[in-house]
């Protein structure tokens, strides 16, 4: 056998060192997981490579109609954070957490802070009834997910310190291309004549407030539980006398019910998203929420 190279030697230890090192920098990432598709993209865009970011629910699930699995508590017992929209929209936190013990991880709620809306009469009175709740559809407001994106850095600043200035680095970058967003809003919606605005459940007062968008109605409270036929009644007369043009359904919910609206009161479906069902990436929110912008302009376009 023959001897190693003496000049061999430092070389292999050298390259022994680096893959040793490269090795221990991969297991220091701390593991987050976030709920639902906004809060991931937020996250994601923020994290960049120097955290191991992934969503709790799948891309088929949205956070109304998610069913704990032993497979998520186990997930979210070996993160490092567990980052959530808030306002109640997790309601199966709390069940959640309980299930992980002494194993949950720190919960970072990313709308703490925010002003909330009840619902689409609040835009109009200007006045929040505590007592009607908090609508929990903050991240569908492009400046108030820039707000998000505030509490999402400041957490993973915290439970990082090393990535720090990485992360504030990518969280500019990326509140950056939300502010380009709500400029484009406020720009294509500003001057179109008909802002009348139905959809299918209460997803959208926050984006209706912050764009001057009059918020007629809404076909259910929750996306899961059909209306009353008084509610119903009710919507279509508002719906004929405001000569509203389009009602948004959403992928998924109920568009059966929503063609039986849009026939009794002689208007046309369109499609918004809310995006609470999909997994996220660092694209995501911004790449759908362009797609919504495209839908509302198409729909408040004047008739040629």
């Amino acid at each position: 056998m023959k001897p190693i190279n003496r000049f061999l030697l430092p070389a292999l230890a050298l390259l022994l060192h680096l893959t040793m090192s490269s090795r221990a920098q991969e297991t220091k990432k701390i593991t987050i997981v976030t709920s639902f598709l906004p809060i991931q993209s937020h996250t994601a865009a923020i994290a960049g490579n120097q955290a191991k970011v992934s969503q709790l629910l799948s891309q088929e699930t949205g956070p109304h109609d998610f069913q704990l699995k032993p497979a998520d508590v186990k997930k979210i017992a070996d993160a490092d954070l567990f980052i959530i929209n808030g306002v109640g929209i997790e309601g199966w936190l709390q069940e959640l957490l309980k299930k992980a013990g002494s194993r949950k991880p720190p919960v970072i709620d990313a709308s703490k802070g925010l002003p909330l809306l009840g619902s689409p009469q609040d835009i109009q009175t200007g006045i929040h009834d505590p007592a009607a709740g908090e609508n929990p559809h903050v991240w569908l407001d492009p400046v108030i997910a820039q707000r998000q994106v505030a509490n999402i850095l400041r957490a993973l600043q915290k439970a990082d310190p090393a990535n720090a200035k990485t992360y504030a680095r990518n969280a500019r970058a990326y509140t950056s291309q939300l502010k380009q967003l709500d400029a484009d809003y406020a720009v294509a919606l500003k001057s179109l004549p008909n802002k009348n605005l139905v959809t299918f459940h209460d997803a959208f007062p926050y984006l209706a407030r912050r764009y001057g968008l009059n918020y007629v109605g809404y076909i259910s409270e929750y996306p899961e539980k059909d209306p009353t036929p008084n509610q119903l009644a009710v919507l279509v007369g508002k719906i004929k006398a405001y000569k509203v043009g389009v009602l948004f359904a959403e992928a998924n919910y109920a568009p059966k019910l929503l063609q039986r609206v849009a026939a009794q009161s002689g208007a046309k479906v369109s499609q918004l998203d809310t995006l609470e069902v999909g997994e996220g990436n660092a694209t995501a929110y911004l790449d759908r929420m362009r797609t919504n912008l495209a839908a509302l302009r198409a729909a408040f376009a004047p008739i040629p």
